[in-house]
């Protein structure tokens, strides 16, 4: 399944398994589903041809067709897992009753369900029939050709060898010199920096903000300066709080990061007043380092600030923003774009690894176009960089030619950087673009696991069986796809002295385009503390709560849950908040991170009517403690 082509696929499937032996249709109707699955397997194959296709370079009414067959696709499947369902309903083995009469008139009643149920299928099939045929007349013609690309099977070494000498590469030892003499002013006069915290003009807390636009390398600036700090101080922190947080969960973040084993229960503390008080006692004494990274606003930078004490013991504060606003409120350090020869040097690293060169036939002009229009944006280049891996020289020029390289100074870097993420998402096959999406089930700056997340793409029919692989090697494929065009960021983990990639991170400018995207396909809406994201409320078929305290008088009661088909909830206080009766249709479950009351809850009692559930996720699920955590 992916995003143009919809449920088509799966509904051709479970057209094929009505046809099967152990469902007794009507005369006539097994003709008719296979009439009806003959005409949506030659759809399936015009839309995956539609779908290799850029949207502005689509028909309009071509563009219009896919949209309806797709949606037409979603509810046909409905029909079908709500008639599966009914059927086993009814098979359902009845508890043991006395009396030959009471027994006699359950057989009956089961065969007067069955006998109702295979008439309704009879009418939806009719309906189905009738609803691609009117779509057909609207139609004009569609065939569009388009060669897919071939997979990769493994992460990029290229990208693994970028990161690890990523100092060296994108220019970024320059920039860390000059952020840590900020720092760490020098106070006794002979060039050397006070590390020690002992000089006169170290011990006063200091606060530095590092600003730029986004994708420019704020964060890798900070954590380098971080990493190579932080040993100096008796604790530290290093958090990502992005544009909606949990101001009581960043606090309990940063009480985790600042002592680990003081504080493994911190997170089921909820109250901000209490943990900024509790913060403030902790940071009294300490010489601490501690980044606050991407700040989006002053009211809350404000907040956060409002916990960290200058306590005369050295301690330094880094934050990254892209608000001046925000900057202008401490010392700013403006990070710089790329200079061209960082620029170029990042460029060919991602082409062709680390102390790469250009080949012999390289398309010069095309890489100084490319290069210009990325503007110094390590982001852009990356990203660029990745859509070209493997492309010949050919290919370069079409890019620039089809795409507007030529246009433009590369100085509007934001709009750029957004445009070449666009671009770069257009380049993936229809099916990495339904994986991708998917991921905006997830909040800004979310550590995904891997294996979880394959496993749901499986559940939701995204992944495609192929001869000779398992489903989840398959799906495994998909996501080192998606890390060799630098969509995700892989995310690697040591064990016992071998690294391997366990999840991944999407950048926030990558989540901003998905969600747009999302929201406008309505494929997932997004539910927190505000309204729902999707415009279509009447529609929900794939439900994220993020962030957000859940009660059963919060369920969004103006959503039409029958056809929510994935409910991710992560980082949410599930107070009183219950499974639904009408989620029949379920296939994923996931309760990530969350939190529920020690008594009495009993929001999984439904859990045995999901009779089409693939996947059930309870990660660092937990209740409520007894006791408080801080004394």
């Amino acid at each position: 399944m992916d995003l143009v082509t919809g449920a088509v696929g799966s509904v051709i499937g479970k057209l094929g398994k009505l046809l099967g032996a152990e469902y007794k249709l009507q005369k006539g109707l097994p003709e008719q589903i296979e009439s009806l699955k003959h005409e949506l397997e030659t759809a399936q194959t015009a839309l995956c041809k539609v779908g290799e296709v850029l949207p502005e370079q689509l028909d309009p009414q071509v563009r219009l067709w896919a949209r309806e067959i797709s949606e037409a696709s979603y509810d046909m499947e409905d029909i079908l897992d709500t008639f599966l369902v009914s059927i086993v309903d009814v098979d359902a083995p009845a508890e043991n009753k006395n009396g030959l009469r009471k027994r006699l008139r359950e057989k009956m009643s089961k065969l007067f369900l069955k006998s109702k149920a295979r008439h309704t299928i009879a009418g939806a099939i009719e309906e189905m029939k009738k609803r691609l045929e009117e779509v057909a007349n609207r139609r004009d013609r569609f065939s569009v050709a388009v060669a897919l690309p071939a997979p990769a099977t493994k992460p990029d070494p290229r990208l693994a060898d970028m990161h690890k000498e990523a100092a060296q590469l994108i220019g970024i030892d320059n920039a860390r010199a000059e952020l840590i003499a900020m720092l760490l002013p020098t106070s006794h006069g002979n060039g050397d920096s006070d590390v020690s915290g002992s000089g006169s003009s170290s011990r006063k807390m200091k606060i530095v903000s590092v600003v730029g636009v986004g994708g420019l390398g704020k964060t890798t600036l900070a954590k380098a300066v971080y990493d190579e700090l932080q040993s100096q101080y008796d604790c530290g922190a290093f958090v990502p709080i992005g544009r909606t947080p949990d101001l009581a969960q960043v606090f309990s973040n940063i009480f985790y990061l600042l002592d680990r084993n003081e504080y493994t229960a911190i997170h089921n503390v909820k109250d901000q007043s209490l943990l900024i008080g509790e913060l403030r006692k902790f940071l009294q004494k300490k010489r601490y380092f501690i980044v606050i990274d991407d700040v989006w606003d002053i009211t809350t930078w404000n907040i956060i600030k409002s916990a960290l004490v200058n306590n005369d013991n050295g301690s330094r504060v880094i934050t990254t923003t892209r608000n001046r606003d925000v900057a202008r409120m401490e010392e700013v350090y403006q990070l710089r774009t790329l200079s061209p020869d960082h620029s170029e040097k990042l460029f060919k690293t991602r082409l062709f690894g680390v102390n790469g060169e250009y080949p012999s036939n390289h398309p010069a002009t095309a890489s100084e176009k490319i290069l210009k229009k990325c503007g110094g944006v390590p982001l852009a280049i990356i990203t660029m960089a990745s859509l070209l891996v493997g492309k010949s020289r050919e290919d370069w020029f079409d890019v620039c030619n089809a795409h507007g390289f030529y246009r433009g100074n590369g100085n509007q870097q934001v709009d750029d950087t957004e445009w070449i993420l666009s671009l770069s998402y257009y380049d993936l096959p229809s099916y990495l673009r339904t994986c991708l999406l998917y991921l905006s089930v997830y909040p800004e700056d979310y550590e995904i696991e891997k294996d979880s997340l394959i496993w749901k793409w499986i559940a939701e029919g995204f992944v495609e069986k192929k001869r000779g692989t398992s489903l989840f090697q398959q799906g495994e494929e998909y996501f080192n796809q998606l890390i060799n065009r630098s969509m995700i960021q892989a995310v690697e983990s040591d064990d016992m002295g071998v690294v391997f990639v366990c999840g991944c991170r999407v950048h926030d400018m990558v989540l901003d385009l998905i969600r747009d995207l999302s929201n406008k396909e309505n494929f997932v809406t997004i539910s927190n503390d505000g309204e729902a994201t999707s415009p279509h409320q009447n529609t929900v078929r794939r439900l994220a709560h993020q962030n957000r305290i859940m009660q059963q008088t919060q369920q969004d009661d103006h959503m039409d849950m029958a056809q929510v088909r994935s409910l991710v909830v992560c980082s949410c206080d599930i107070e009183r908040w219950v499974l639904l009766p009408s989620f029949k249709l379920l296939r994923v479950l996931d309760l990530d991170g969350c939190i529920v009351p020690w008594k009495g809850w009993q929001g999984l009692k439904h859990l045995g009517n999901l009779l089409h559930l693939r996947y059930l996720g309870l990660r660092s699920f937990y209740r409520y403690l007894t006791w408080k955590v801080l004394a």
